[in-house]
């Protein structure tokens, strides 16, 4: 629903809400972003070797600030193991290098530089789960058990070394004092030179046995090994798991997760229209659980990731694109810093394959990861197109389509990023309707610095409705379109009506 006279009414709004502070910059007291989560070898290509570089990140800085996000997630970057099937980068080989494709770490630094410029924060992708095993570190520890990095991993009475990953992709020993020393040198490498933070990667492996206790330490003593060296560094892990009850325990570490969870319950109920009447209270149900384990958690959100099959090739959401539009929605009305997969706002198609041959290459995953489809010279080639984007409008095309993908993500982030209570607030309350295909929840922030609250509502079907709230409304109407959201306002000294 694009209404341009109601979103210059958000901006303006903004400036009004109840409790608002305009001398406050709230970006820098919450911690909250909307980051977008980038595969630099499809990105975009500077140089015209068919493969993505930092400097083409850098070139393009002002897509990210047009499409409105505040922050970058870059997956690994580091020196990977050679080969078309370790073109993920989750073989590391040196933390300290640069993959020679992506450029160097002069052009790191630029970027950082250029990123901060404009307030947009990058953090990286950091792979401590395993290493590759071309790496130094194990190429000593073979050498014998006498080797001083024979510890650094897990060898058998045999001799072999354990793997939770296949494809040479050997554990580390997170036991071993000199491994945590390497990995926060490497952490502090990275913060000084103007990291926001990190994507921890496959944390529900790092020890074997009694998983949760363990990893939780880990990532509490990382957590604040980052925070002591900047007080606003940022650490998200990700625990693969759908069962909210085990990775609410991870919240004990004060790090922010991904939340599996509510990726699987927006695509069931709203990609497949299964029990779309108790969205608002199963998402209520997950955040309680969180907020009992680490009342001011901070949920990363999402509805894709490099793992899995894009949005628009996955169940229920491939056959139509206003179930996608309302998946993004969702997405950016929820607590938390929502994390967009790169290419997911030009609704682009990818899926995992297993072992077909395509442009002379075996392939499994990587059509998960191909290239992003510019329009202009910056298009990498690394990749040979499987067809299944033949149809998918480039940016260019797109940028100047009001009712495109790319312009619905952009008023949907800019929307959350102009309403304080989207924004920042962490509190979520599910809000009952008559009409079960309509989902609402009221979300609302509330200390020292802000007061704010709103009701938000999705139409998740068909059928058009009609509201009859008597409140402010900074997004939609009365009149609810299908697959269609409205905004209210609540004013605050009325919220324990909504409550």
């Amino acid at each position: 629903m694009k209404k341009i006279s109601l979103f210059i009414l958000v901006i303006l709004t903004s400036f009004l809400l109840v409790g608002c502070k305009k001398d406050i910059n709230y970006s820098d007291i919450y911690e909250n972003d909307v980051y977008y989560t980038l595969f630099v070898r499809s990105f975009a290509d500077s140089n015209g070797d068919g493969i993505g570089d930092l400097n083409g990140v850098t070139e393009n800085l002002d897509y990210f600030e047009e499409l409105g996000v505040t922050g970058i997630w870059m997956l690994p970057i580091f020196e990977t193991a050679p080969g078309f099937h370790n073109n993920h980068g989750y073989a590391t080989v040196d933390y300290l290098k640069i993959n020679a494709d992506y450029g160097t770490m002069e052009d790191l630094d630029n970027l950082l530089n250029e990123a901060n410029k404009r307030n947009i924060n990058i953090i990286l992708d950091l792979v401590i789960n395993h290493t590759s095993d071309q790496h130094k570190w194990f190429l000593e520890a073979k050498k014998g058990t006498d080797n001083s990095y024979r510890n650094y991993y897990h060898f058998s009475s045999g001799g072999s070394a354990y793997s939770a990953f296949p494809g040479g992709m050997v554990d580390l020993n997170l036991n071993n004092n000199d491994v945590k020393n390497e990995i926060f040198n490497i952490v502090d490498f990275y913060l000084d030179k103007g990291v926001h933070g990190f994507r921890v990667d496959a944390v529900k492996h790092f020890f074997e046995g009694p998983k949760v206790g363990s990893d939780t330490a880990f990532m509490l003593e990382l957590n604040m090994h980052v925070k002591d060296k900047n007080p606003d560094g940022f650490v998200v892990g990700e625990v693969f798991d759908y069962d909210y009850d085990i990775v609410s325990k991870y919240y004990l570490s004060q790090a922010s997760y991904f939340n599996f969870y509510v990726q699987k319950e927006i695509q069931s109920k709203v990609g497949e229209g299964s029990r779309t009447n108790n969205l608002s209270t199963s998402l209520e149900r997950i955040y309680n659980n969180y907020r009992n384990i680490k009342h001011d958690f901070l949920d990363a959100p999402f509805l894709g990731n490099h793992d899995m099959d894009r949005i628009a090739s996955t169940r229920g959401y491939m056959y139509s694109v206003e179930r996608r539009k309302m998946a993004v929605n969702i997405l950016l009305t929820l607590p938390g810093s929502p994390f967009i997969y790169y290419g997911d706002e030009l609704d682009m198609k990818g899926y995992r394959y297993e072992g077909a041959v395509i442009g002379g290459n075996t392939v499994y995953d990587e059509y998960r990861r191909q290239p992003f489809i510019w329009g202009n010279d910056y298009q990498t080639t690394w990749l040979p197109s499987d067809g299944s984007n033949d149809d998918t409008k480039s940016y260019i095309e797109q940028k100047d389509n009001e009712n495109s993908m790319f312009n619905h993500y952009k008023e949907m982030i800019n929307l959350r990023k102009s309403i304080p209570a989207l924004m920042y607030g962490n509190d979520f309350h599910a809000y009952e309707m008559e009409e079960r295909n309509v989902q609402a929840y009221v979300r609302y922030i509330n200390d020292d610095n802000l007061t704010a609250a709103v009701l938000v509502i999705h139409n998740i079907s068909d059928i058009e409705y009609e509201l009859d709230f008597e409140l402010n409304y900074l997004y939609g109407s009365k009149n609810l379109q299908p697959f269609s959201t409205a905004v209210l306002e609540i004013p605050f000294d009325e919220l324990e009506a909504y409550i």
